[in-house]
């Protein structure tokens, strides 16, 4: 099948099959221990994988007596201590997004210390994000992109790692010399203006592509400089424009040079942000879509 004289793209490249299922039978924050002795059954549960245990200290536990029965008779007892305290104590819902580890990793619902870990459960995260947009692309009437799909495609991305996945951030965050306060005035002006200028021009459907690019251009840039969530405000950028891009029957931004374009792509956002200039964007998604397309069509059966 082709369409504007080029191969239809297929709508995803990352099968099932490669993820990893990360669901908690239980959302509580706990206190981890991979491995250790002295703990009576009551102390723990086992979790999701073999080799990971939760100690949830009494002053800690929300699940009735039942439930941690339950949990404590399918565990097994580990060996060899090596308990790791989790620094996030007196939690309530308001705290949650401000709640972070001195190294920067955000409370989450597994208690997850490790950066590797983290990174893994986003990874999936993402991967189950890219296929609800998928399913979106697909959709015979084009789909619209408003503030409501936005939080589902981050409650896809996060809703099984963090407690504020799908909700507005709350704080103010910073990355080098780029910082993002809040609203003065709150969300609701902010957004009005981005749903009016940006959202509102959606579906976006054009047989030119630099023109579809100019306006992801214009999408990315300005939900780059409103970045309303807590973390997760480029990988969703991506997977807006990614709708957009298979709306047009284009190849979605699933790979490009991301380190070798680091540079060049905050600079773009930069201008975005504080000069509504969106050109330097414009050429950098064209010239990821070009790479994009020419990887498609170089996997392609040859006699297709």
């Amino acid at each position: 099948m082709r369409e504007h004289g080029r191969p239809v793209p297929p709508i995803m490249n990352s099968p099932a099959s490669k993820h990893i299922t990360w669901r908690w039978a239980e959302r509580d924050f706990r206190f981890r221990f991979q491995q250790g002795r002295g703990k009576s059954a009551a102390d723990y549960y086992q979790a999701s994988q073999s080799t990971e245990f939760y100690n949830v200290p009494t002053a800690q536990r929300k699940l009735t007596k039942a439930r941690l029965e339950e949990l404590a008779a399918q565990a097994k007892p580990p060996t060899a201590p090596a308990i790791v305290t989790i620094p996030w104590n007196n939690y309530s819902d308001s705290d949650f997004q401000m709640i972070a580890e001195p190294s920067g990793i955000c409370l989450n619902w597994a208690g997850c210390l490790s950066q590797d870990e983290v990174n893994l459960r986003e990874t999936n995260g993402v991967n189950r994000a890219k296929e609800f947009v998928a399913g979106l692309a697909v959709r015979e009437e084009p789909v619209p992109i408003t503030l409501d799909l936005i939080q589902k495609i981050h409650t896809e991305m996060f809703g099984d790692i963090y407690p504020w996945a799908g909700k507005w951030r709350s704080v103010t965050l910073s990355n080098g010399d780029v910082t993002w306060p809040l609203p003065r005035y709150g969300w609701e002006p902010v957004f009005a203006e981005f749903e009016r200028d940006v959202l509102a021009r959606t579906p976006f459907l054009s047989s030119d592509n630099r023109t579809v690019c100019e306006f992801l251009a214009a999408l990315m840039g300005e939900y780059i400089a409103l970045h309303p969530f807590r973390e997760g405000n480029g990988r969703s950028a991506f997977l807006l424009a990614d709708l957009i891009l298979m709306q047009n029957s284009l190849v979605p931004l699933d790979a490009f040079n991301r380190t070798r374009d680091r540079e060049s792509y905050f600079a773009a956002c930069e201008a975005a942000r504080l000069k509504k200039n969106y050109t330097p964007l414009a050429d950098l998604i064209v010239e990821w879509e070009a790479e994009a397309q020419q990887s498609f069509e170089a996997g392609l059966p040859t006699d297709l």
